[in-house]
């Protein structure tokens, strides 16, 4: 009995200072397409990759915010379509292609480097989105046939919008809701 009364009170020590510490939200859910998770975090990389290749200045307003939450349903609805029908992703060279496109916009590493920083993310990050750019690019070009590109483009478009139509998307930060497409 004692020896039991001496254990408890050992987890009692233990265990007290655990309830004392503060819980912390790191991230939370923006958006459900279709099952598919879209965190708060993704939304501000989203913006923060696309201002940097865009050469554009940083904006994290709401409406830059609901801009991205609608880009990244729309990927998110293409993804399921590129999973369904097993495209072939793009390797990790073709997308260092375009990264040294990227690269050399800039005068310099160090210039490159600087805006990488200014605009909160890492070369990995920007690797990982050209690959994406270009496995959208892939699958637009194999689905979508046509020898005009306004035709391609109106086709695909099309397909998105009925595409995302029929996903369920579940807003959980309401402020992004607004005007998806």
């Amino acid at each position: 009995m004692g020896r039991r009364r001496s254990v408890f009170k050992l987890a009692l020590y233990i265990s007290l200072p655990l309830g004392l510490i503060k819980a912390e939200i790191v991230d939370r859910i923006a958006i459900i397409v279709d099952g598919a998770v879209i965190k708060q975090s993704d939304v501000l990389n989203e913006i923060r990759v696309t201002d940097f290749i865009n050469g554009a200045k940083l904006d994290l307003g709401l409406a830059a915010q609901k801009e991205a939450a609608s880009r990244l349903i729309d990927q998110k609805v293409i993804r399921k379509a590129m999973e369904a029908g097993l495209y072939r992703a793009p390797s990790f060279s073709e997308a260092g292609q375009l990264l040294q496109q990227v690269r050399q916009r800039f005068t310099s590493d160090a210039a490159y480097q600087r805006e990488l920083t200014a605009k909160g993310i890492t070369e990995d990050e920007l690797k990982e989105h050209l690959l994406w750019q270009l496995a959208v690019l892939r699958f637009i070009g194999l689905r979508f046939q046509g020898r005009d590109a306004d035709a391609v483009n109106q086709q695909f478009f099309a397909w998105l919008d009925e595409s995302r139509k029929a996903a369920r998307i579940d807003f959980k930060v309401e402020s992004l809701q607004g005007e998806s497409k």
